[in-house]
């Protein structure tokens, strides 16, 4: 028998951001496991084709995957209200909220007392996409960290999507806590030879040049500053593509900040002929421009992880993928197998690894082939089973 399942996002579709994609895949596979799901998010996420009278603004969006409840307008102590409401209104098994701090511009606490909020109504499960601290106000200090945890330990279960933030929460003395991967945040679409020679053709590259390319929004730890000086070191035959947004919906001014230091330095270097940028685009677009590139260059500065959707992506679509270093083991990325790794906030040593995969395409291939052959584990069918598992382990033990 199916679960009625409460998913609380702080954005979602046709917001941009990685957490509403997230939301999206895992609601649409909940609902082809059988159960009956209700997204819960901000205002912001309200179809456009749908009416805006205030009357139909308090009503569920009837979407393919269940409902969707556009009716946070921000996220503040009134919103723990909205969603306690819908709560006893749809009667819900249990509510999982996907919690990244960015995806909720963060100024207040309200959402870390969500699961305190809702104890003795409905079970309840936080998914970790990062621990970052939220910001709250100034000097917040060790209150930061403290609501973090106060979410977990309120919840009755915790699930971490990467090997680094479970061995953090367990350390943390978190009870119930899962790890169940996030898997591609881009459907990967069956797209033409023509497809992929347009997508090329429009960046006028020389016949002899070689496309690399970057996917996701843009901020400081994804190390997007240092591709850009690694591309300088390499012969103008090297071109770079960013695809997709530049900022996301729920972007902080810091982030904006940083789009404008990229910008200084692609100036600054002379590299405008060679840095191109398709902008947000639908996802089978998406799925053109990573089949198009020669080799996906992702250098986080935290490390790569498999909390990173973009990351997936490159993987499920077979686009030989340069990263770097995770910060903990994690099997899946095995160098020289399935990616290739390059050492943390080093920029030569990116350089030197581009040079050599650039020049080997029997190496790209290879790590394409192995690429895909990781992200199979990580299908959405797999990790909506997981998830439904982890809260029916809830609804029977908690």
């Amino acid at each position: 028998m199916g679960l009625k399942i409460g998913l609380v996002t702080g954005e979602f579709p046709p917001m941009e951001g990685g957490v509403g994609a997230f939301t999206h895949e895992l609601a649409c596979a909940l609902h082809d496991a059988g159960h009956e799901v209700h997204v819960i998010t901000s205002r912001l996420a309200r179809p456009k084709t749908e009416k805006r009278q205030v009357r139909q603004l308090l009503e569920p969006v009837a979407m393919p995957f269940g409902w969707l409840h556009p009716q946070v307008r921000r996220w503040r102590w009134s919103s723990v209200g909205v969603v306690a409401d819908l709560v006893l209104r749809y009667e819900l098994d249990v509510v999982n909220v996907q919690y990244q701090p960015a995806a909720y511009n963060m100024r207040s606490a309200a959402v870390n007392f969500l699961p305190w909020r809702l104890k003795g109504m409905v079970k309840t499960a936080v998914t970790f996409h990062d621990l970052r601290v939220p910001y709250l106000f100034p000097k917040a200090g060790p209150l930061r960290r403290w609501v973090v945890h106060f979410m977990a330990r309120q919840a009755h279960g915790v699930i971490a999507t990467n090997p680094a933030d479970f061995a953090a929460l367990k350390t943390a003395g978190i009870p119930h806590v899962r790890e169940i991967p996030i898997g591609s945040n881009i459907t990967v679409h069956q797209v033409s030879p023509a497809e992929i020679a347009a997508a090329r053709t429009s960046l006028s590259l020389p016949e002899d040049g070689y496309l690399i390319g970057y996917f996701g929004f843009l901020n400081a730890s994804k190390g997007a500053d240092l591709l850009v000086r690694a591309l300088a070191e390499l012969d103008e035959r090297v071109h770079l593509v960013f695809i997709g947004g530049r900022t996301g919906s729920s972007d902080t001014e810091n982030n904006r900040t940083f789009l404008q230091k990229i910008d200084q330095l692609i100036d600054s270097l002379g590299l405008n002929g060679r840095v191109h940028w398709t902008g947000f685009m639908p996802e089978r677009e998406v799925s053109v421009w990573l089949r198009a590139v020669d080799l996906m260059v992702m250098p986080y500065r935290d490390g790569a992880s498999l909390r990173r959707g973009t990351l997936m992506a490159a993987l499920a679509h077979g686009t030989p993928l340069l990263t770097t270093e995770p910060s903990v083991p994690t099997p899946a990325l095995k160098h020289g197998e399935s990616v290739w790794l390059s050492p943390v906030d080093d920029v030569n040593g990116l350089v030197l690894a581009l040079r050599l995969l650039l020049a080997d395409s029997g190496l790209r291939q290879r790590l394409g082939e192995g690429g895909t052959a990781v992200a199979r584990a990580f299908a959405w069918d797999k990790i909506a089973a997981q998830t439904a598992e982890f809260f029916q382990f809830l609804l029977a033990n908690t």
